[in-house]
């Protein structure tokens, strides 16, 4: 037990390294860092993440099972890339989930629920004046996270939540957040007014260019 002003506190929860180095590795992966088809050597993970190389290979194994690596065997882990039929079916899924939720949204959020994601789209708006591609595509993706907290305690919520991780990295693949902002602009405008059926339409046709700046980025564009 840990005492603080005398008083009785909980001792913070146990959380093995390898959580905290698969975490690390996986943000690298979403955010680009470690391109698709990058070789992650556990050795040099290792020295650049300042750990030995036991909770990296744990790390590493963690994030094939999770489906953001592949063991090549021979040839090690790698980031693992996505064709066109998977990048369509990832984006595919995640359109579904967030349709229902979005459904949800429109009928149940408060004035001050939205706060939180106008609050988003002002600093994605920023960071695109500035020219700040990699700030704006944060923010972008971070929309999305907001969104599907504002459905939390709904089913969709909670399997949206299991391909979040996945969903960041699709997120992830605009180059130009522009176009992708105005998109979130017109959501926010239709949950906010209200309007489930046009929030919703605008849902789905967010889809069509998430998959086309996915593809795109891995070079599997048609």
């Amino acid at each position: 037990m840990v005492y603080r002003f005398g008083m009785p506190t909980a001792p913070a929860p146990y959380r093995p390294l390898r959580d905290d180095v698969r975490d690390r590795i996986r943000d690298r992966i979403v955010d680009g860092s470690y391109a698709p088809g990058t070789r992650l050597v556990e050795r040099t993970i290792a020295a650049d993440l300042g750990v030995s190389r036991i909770p990296v290979r744990e790390a590493l194994q963690a994030l094939v099972l999770e489906g953001f690596a592949v063991d090549r065997e021979t040839r090690g882990i790698a980031v693992r890339t996505y064709d066109a039929r998977e990048i369509a079916e990832l984006a595919g899924v995640g359109a579904a989930l967030e349709r229902v939720l979005v459904g949800h949204v429109v009928d149940s959020v408060t004035a001050e629920g939205l706060a939180p994601l106008r609050a988003v789209l002002d600093e994605a708006r920023a960071a695109i004046d500035r020219s700040d591609v990699e700030a704006a595509v944060t923010a972008n993706s971070r929309f999305h996270d907001v969104l599907a907290s504002l459905g939390e305690g709904t089913m969709a919520h909670e399997v949206l939540t299991i391909v979040s991780q996945r969903r960041r990295w699709l997120l992830a693949q605009h180059s130009d957040p522009a176009p992708i902002h105005a998109e979130h602009v017109e959501l926010f405008e239709a949950i906010a007014t209200g309007d489930r059926v046009r929030a919703q339409q605008i849902t789905e046709d967010h889809v069509r260019t998430t998959i086309e700046n996915a593809l795109r980025a891995e070079g599997t564009a048609p």
